[in-house]
């Protein structure tokens, strides 16, 4: 056994995301080329036929989906959940903060006399 202690790297939420994502389609389509397979193969030995295959194959790409649709949300809810924990800031935030301080230029600017180039405080 090794004693080097492993470093943990962040986690990259957008990364993470991505990854999950693109991991749910690879499944959906393997599972649908599986599915097909299997179908096919059946039909060749008589155990299923032609309209009984395509009603397989539908019902279960729709659960594929479900599922796929189901991990999305799951990652999608862990991912603003490591994004809370680890005090960063939401898009929504962001833009909140950005109007705030527009409004507060605004108000400063409005507040500001004019520069005209004259100084009326000299006496």
């Amino acid at each position: 056994m090794s004693d080097e202690k492993k470093t943990e790297t962040p986690l990259d939420p957008a990364g993470l995301v991505e990854s999950a994502f693109l991991l749910g389609i690879g499944v959906l389509e393997m599972t649908r080329e599986k599915t097909q397979g299997l179908a096919s193969e059946l039909i060749e030995r008589g155990k299923l036929s032609q309209s009984d295959a395509k009603k397989v194959v539908s019902r279960i790409g729709d659960i594929a989906e479900e599922q796929q649709a189901h991990m999305r949300k799951t990652v999608a809810q862990e991912t603003d959940r490591l994004i809370k924990s680890g005090g960063m800031a939401t898009k929504h935030e962001v833009e909140a903060l950005h109007a705030e301080i527009a409004e507060l230029k605004a108000m400063v600017a409005s507040l500001m006399p004019e520069a005209d180039g004259t100084d009326d405080d000299v006496s």
